[in-house]
């Protein structure tokens, strides 16, 4: 039977924000971790970036999957061959039926109480004679009957998600507000309106427009009066207009945790926040890192939520003049445009106001003794620093870095750049450099501060959560809006899938608790194997033992996967310049040639280039270039119920295993399931899935066909950039 793969289930796939800690209780006793050993345990980890796969909207008949999939996942097993799947059984589909779905604009008609659903509610409430309702509908949204599985084994689970209590005696009311005569400049409406904030409580957001207040004022309409510096009346009109359900608030409660991180005195960039109080130092490398959080307040379906995830900024000593003077003597005659590509794009930090920039250009033919305008007039830059930051600057020939930040024109939606000159000698570089990346002994000190264990993380929320419940400015700023937090993050429950089974040749294995079968793929025969006849190694004439040793362990490997390697056409290149590769690929490459092995002595970006274009486009050949009690949760375990978003069908999934620090679970959100699979098959074929990445002998984070797209599309951007041979189409040549 032949088996379509492409599931009409429409998925966006992400990686997860939250962290799931697995918490194993002993059968005796459950054993807590102190929190007062925090202060010398680390507490943070290293920022890594997360790239947002998003899920390919891609419509498939219902009638052919139907007949050739109605049964499909539960006693599927992964087999292991020459890049492709081979499913050896199916299974009846024990998932119960969804009901047809059916187009409806208001959420809450989707669900109700029971234990499977999730349900939204519509309230209102009474403003003298008319009545305001909250609206809590979700349009547009696919929301079965059943959203919540069942197989698998529970087990017990700790997430990085705090608990935000909610007062019911407060809410969010939104005010429009009107000046008469009209008033343009942004500054001045909140002046004016500052001048009677006694009289609504004192905690408000304003924008220049519309007022949001944690209470409930008095009358429908209320009037204030304040004078302009001509004294004439300013009547300010605050004009009731509703109160805002939970799902409209959450922007404005993501502001008032960013007010709480100010209050606590952490340096904010982008959504993440730094302490500078507590740099772990690095001195032989002349390195700082920042740990720091990043947090987001979001609804759940356990309720309103923050989600704390610990972080971490790596900060260089060295000022930028400092690493301007290196380049300059490194360099004099290209030293202008190696430093724009060395500095452009980076972030630095200013360490007099705590302010982060990203470097947008570099101007040479100005220096700190520019003059630049103010309201009272031309000053310089020298003159500036030293009047409002009473410092001096040293170097009066460096250039200035330019930074630009959108900010929005006071009349219109529109943006303008503003332009922000800063002095080299001020600023410090911060984040991974290529040259700190390529250093593995520097990689593996820095990972010590920033490679968290769960119990460290554990410590971490627990830390954050002591410091804004002891800060009385913090507590202040929620309690202002009904806000509390509590502690709740020990209280999910999810659910451990089976064993997968591994099939090859000669036998079927389980891979074990890991999802790990290094060791029984290097002891077997693969089911499927592809048997190498006609390849080519090119090599440098210095690199002449590495290529020895290299045959060696393909001919030892290739024993044991069963496959039948000849000897391959070996070239030696007498330079190591990027034509003789291209050269030496035209003229050896035939139309029988099945792989070509490039062994290169470095890393150069214009030689990777060149191969790929030449194998992948105008020479299609797949080609190579060398170069305590709390742990982390076992792969196959998922989460559908308490953390996952109270609007969304949705479920986390952890797929592999990790050696260091907290594995970060994948977070799945299902948008379409016409063939009505259920919760529980479409998390077991997404399990499934993670096992089918033919470069690993386990699972990956994400399914292996988002993997398969990311190294083909990354390949063909940075490098080929050109469509490839068709002839490539059915090969894993991009990984």
């Amino acid at each position: 039977m032949k088996i379509n793969l492409l599931l009409s289930v429409y998925a966006y796939i992400m990686p997860g924000r939250g962290n799931l800690l697995s918490l194993f209780h002993k059968e005796t006793e459950t054993s807590e971790v102190s929190s007062s050993s925090g202060e010398h345990a680390k507490d943070s980890g290293l920022d890594a970036d997360q790239s947002v796969s998003s899920g390919e909207y891609r419509r498939i008949a219902r009638d052919d999957i139907a007949s050739e999939l109605a049964s499909t996942i539960q006693n599927v097993s992964i087999s292991i061959g020459r890049g492709r799947a081979n499913f050896l059984q199916s299974f009846q589909n024990e998932s119960q039926q969804l009901k047809n779905e059916k187009e409806t604009s208001t959420f809450s008609k989707l669900l109700d109480d029971s234990p499977g659903q999730k349900k939204a509610k519509n309230s209102a409430f009474t403003y003298g004679r008319s009545e305001i309702k909250i609206n809590n509908s979700m349009d547009g949204l696919f929301c079965p009957s059943t959203i919540y599985g069942t197989k698998g084994t529970p087990v017990n689970l700790s997430c990085n998600y705090i608990g935000v209590k909610s007062d019911p005696k407060k809410g969010v009311y939104l005010y429009e507000v009107r000046f008469n005569p009209p008033v343009d400049s942004i500054h001045l409406r909140m002046k004016y309106l500052n001048e009677h904030k006694n009289r609504f409580g004192g905690a408000k957001t304003f924008d220049g427009s519309i007022l949001y207040l944690p209470i409930l004022l008095e009358r429908e309409l209320t009037t204030f009066v304040s004078k302009n510096v001509e004294n004439k009346d300013i009547e300010i009109r605050l004009l009731f207009k509703k109160k805002e359900s939970l799902k409209n608030c959450i922007q404005l409660y993501n502001i008032l945790f960013d007010r709480v991180m100010k209050s606590l005195n952490y340096v904010k960039f982008d959504r993440k926040h730094f302490d500078p109080s507590r740099p772990k130092v690095i001195p032989m490398a002349k390195l700082e890192v920042w740990p720091g959080y990043v947090i987001a307040v979001d609804e759940y379906d356990g309720g309103l939520m923050l989600c704390c995830d610990v972080s971490h900024r790596l900060l260089c000593q060295k000022t930028v003049l400092d690493m301007l003077i290196e380049i300059y003597q490194h360099n004099k005659i290209n030293y202008q445009d190696i430093a724009k590509k060395y500095l452009v794009g980076s972030i630095v930090l200013t360490r007099y106001n705590n302010r982060m920039y990203r470097i947008d250009d570099i101007c040479f033919s100005q220096n700190p003794h520019s003059e630049f305008e103010t309201r009272t007039g031309s000053q310089s830059y020298v003159e500036y620093y030293k009047n409002h930051h009473n410092i001096y600057i040293k170097d009066g020939k460096q250039p200035l870095l330019i930074s630009l930040k959108q900010m929005r024109k006071e009349k219109t939606v529109n943006t303008e750049n503003i332009q922000f000159c800063l002095i080299p000698e001020l600023c410090y570089l911060t984040g991974l450099h290529d040259e700190i990346r390529s250093d593995k002994k520097l990689m593996r000190e820095i990972a010590t501060f920033t490679s968290v264990t769960p119990n460290q993380r554990i410590l971490a929320l627990d830390k954050y959560f002591k410091n804004v419940s002891e800060n009385d400015e913090a507590k202040e700023i929620l309690e202002n809006w009904g806000l509390s937090l509590f502690k709740n993050y020990h209280n999910a429950i999810g659910r451990k899938m089976d064993s997968e089974q591994i099939y090859f040749a000669n036998q079927c294995i389980l891979a074990d608790h890991k999802a790990d079968f290094s060791k029984d793929v290097t002891n077997n025969e693969m089911l499927e194997v592809k048997h190498i006849k006609s390849w080519i190694v090119i090599h440098q004439k210095n690199d002449v033992r590495s290529a020895k040793a290299f045959l060696t362990n393909v001919e030892r490997c290739s024993e044991a996967f069963g496959m039948s390697i000849c000897k391959p056409t070996i070239i030696t290149l007498e330079q190591d310049r990027v034509d003789t590769y291209v050269d030496a690929l035209r003229r050896n490459i035939r139309t029988q040639t099945q792989i070509v092995v490039c062994i290169c002595p470095n890393i150069r970006d214009d030689r990777y280039s060149a191969i790929k274009k030449i194998c992948c486009s105008e020479l299609p050949v797949a080609s190579q270039k060398s170069n305590n009690n709390f742990e982390n949760p076992l792969p196959g375990t998922v989460v559908d119920k308490y953390i996952t978003r109270s609007h969304m069908y949705d479920f986390f999934l952890v797929s592999q295993m990790v050696r260091q620090g907290t594995v970060s679970p994948t977070h799945f959100v299902v948008l379409r399931d016409d063939a009505n699979y259920g919760p529980d098959t479409i998390q077991k074929l997404s399990y499934k899935l993670c096992f089918l990445y033919y470069n690993w002998p386990g699972t990956v984070r994400i399914p292996a066909c988002c993997m398969y797209a990311h190294k083909m599309a990354y390949l063909i951007g940075q490098s080929i950039q050109r469509d490839t041979a068709i002839n490539l189409a059915e090969k894993l040549f991009y990984l």
